[in-house]
């Protein structure tokens, strides 16, 4: 199983939209072509928008990801919380109680590679797993980047950061690709960023989205792998509880999650 981690800890990028819909057009992939395993998608946010906009319920209070993690619920196994979204799209939702994970998290040792050992128990079961970060530089974020980790034999993994067009986004980006390095040299992991994803931007804003769209495709490393515009239909897919595969397969909005997940399963 390919991990990404799709991580910004600016809020409102487009983490948890980009998310589901670029595991939406991986399933749709999956549908086309049969010996493709499952995708997951995992709801690694508190906020719990995720699971939200999926319209899936929440985890049994008795069996969370959370008490998983730090050690609550013996013999922990990810079936048994895993939701089936459609044939092809798997998800493990929210709980109330990830609120409380940071804080768990800071209680138990080898807390960086709980996520990613938890995941290793469905590593058979699914092609590609995309989790949704949570907006921190925190230990849960630690979590996720050393899940998405390059393994051996495992195929291609990595982070892919939704980006916002404007001036702040850049020290943001500084930021976390410090975290990213300082993790991999401390952990001692291979740890490649996929790309940047601007995100819910509208041209028509003018010269302080132009020019900020310009610096980003200029940057080289991490290279803009896709683009992603504002538009109402996507918000209405939201509303409905739906992906925009489902929700409007023809339109241009389905298209860009189309490329940008042939440029993250390339």
């Amino acid at each position: 199983m390919r991990i990404y981690a799709m991580t910004n800890q600016k809020g409102g990028v487009g983490k948890t939209a980009n998310t589901i819909n670029t595991g939406a057009a991986l399933a749709e992939k999956s549908v086309q072509n049969p010996e493709q395993k499952r995708v997951l998608l995992v709801d690694f946010d508190p906020q719990g928008h995720m699971s939200e906009a999926l319209g899936v319920d929440e985890t049994p209070d008795d069996k969370t990801l959370r008490m998983a993690l730090v050690g609550e619920w013996r013999g922990a196994d990810p079936r048994q919380i895993i939701v089936q979204r459609s044939e092809y799209l798997h998800v493990i939702p929210t709980n109330v109680d990830m609120h409380l994970l940071e804080r768990s998290l800071y209680t138990v040792a080898d807390r960086e590679r709980r996520l990613s050992r938890f995941l290793e128990k469905v590593d058979d079961d699914y092609d590609v797993c995309l989790i949704d970060c949570a907006p921190s530089l925190g230990v849960i974020t630690d979590c996720a980047l050393y899940a998405a980790r390059k393994r051996e034999g495992k195929g291609k993994s990595g982070i892919v950061v939704p980006v916002e067009a404007e001036d702040s986004s850049v020290r943001a980006l500084r930021l976390l690709l410090r975290q990213i390095g300082l993790l991999s040299e401390d952990m001692d992991i291979v740890l490649d960023v996929v790309g940047l994803v601007p995100s819910r931007f509208d041209i028509r804003d003018g010269n302080v989205v132009t020019s900020m769209l310009e610096a980003f495709r200029n940057l080289g490393e991490p290279a803009v792998i896709g683009e992603i515009r504002k538009r109402t239909i996507i918000r209405e897919a939201w509303r409905a509880k739906q992906t925009i595969i489902e929700h409007a397969p023809q339109s241009d909005a389905a298209d860009w999650y189309r490329d940008l997940a042939k440029a993250v399963d390339a």
